[in-house]
């Protein structure tokens, strides 16, 4: 039988990652990745972004038999919601209408999608999620019209989470990664008892000073609780400046650690 080979794509609005993988043998093989930035080309978009992907894909024969696509988090925003109910069914034929209650906004215009972050008593609460549907019918079509028909479209920060989970040691409960690229940053829990995890994404500015950003930001997270009652541990990577664990110091009120996403998924740094 042929093995399932799955593309992964990180889409911004003028920008795209992406990586081919296998599943061999328990593990995951990269078959191939790359990076495209279409910035200040003409048209701009994402059908000129989807059209360079295939064709970047083309050139370097990966064949694949699904994708998926990790949206930006600038492409879409994250809300808090409360739900009467703690029946999915029942949730999924209501998410819209409390969406609207909590945003006081109308969202006729708006995709939506939703998680259980945790239930109780007193129905559940949610971690919802919405974006313009304009922008994700571009996308969409986009890739589409390349032959790319994506089996899902999840948060950036959700992707990374389930990332975690699998590779990382998230499931101990005292871990905190704070995660920082060239213009974004992420925290991300471990799973609650619902085995759903802390995520929350944040811009980077160019001119930032990242240290300070990463320290207010784990410190925001620690007082609000998101990143859970018994975290001890901040596990940091600063995929562009090389913020180190050691930089941050005692200005958090944690043990700080390095990790490497990289050799969590046992990928050779080399190959990326």
């Amino acid at each position: 039988m042929e093995l399932r080979k799955r593309l992964g794509i990180y889409l911004r609005e003028d920008r795209a990652t992406v990586v081919c993988l296998v599943p061999q043998g328990g593990q995951t093989r990269l078959l191939g990745c790359f990076s495209l930035d279409i910035d200040g080309q003409e048209p701009p978009g994402q059908q000129t972004l989807a059209d360079r992907i295939a064709q970047a894909c083309a050139e370097r024969g990966l064949k694949f038999t699904e994708s998926a696509v990790a949206l930006d988090c600038a492409l879409f925003m994250q809300h808090s919601v409360h739900s009467e109910f703690s029946d999915y069914k029942k949730i999924a034929a209501t998410v819209r209408f409390d969406a609207e209650e909590t945003l006081a906004t109308d969202i006729s215009d708006m995709a939506v999608a939703f998680r259980i972050a945790s239930k109780g008593q007193t129905g559940a609460q949610l971690d919802v999620f919405t974006a313009q549907r304009s922008t994700l019918s571009d996308i969409l079509l986009s890739l589409q019209s390349n032959g790319i028909d994506p089996v899902a479209v999840s948060p950036d920060a959700w992707c990374l989470s389930r990332y975690l989970a699998q590779w990382g040691r998230s499931e101990e409960a005292d871990r905190v990664y704070a995660l920082l690229s060239d213009a974004r940053g992420y925290l991300i829990g471990a799973p609650n008892a619902d085995e759903v995890s802390f995520t929350r994404a944040f811009p980077v500015g160019p001119s930032q000073d990242r240290k300070a950003l990463l320290t207010r930001e784990t410190l925001v997270t620690a007082a609000l609780g998101g990143s859970g009652q018994s975290a001890s541990r901040l596990c940091v990577l600063d995929a562009l400046n090389g913020l180190k664990a050691s930089d941050l110091g005692p200005r958090v009120p944690f043990e700080v650690e390095d990790c490497d996403l990289a050799a969590m998924g046992r990928i050779d740094p080399a190959e990326l």
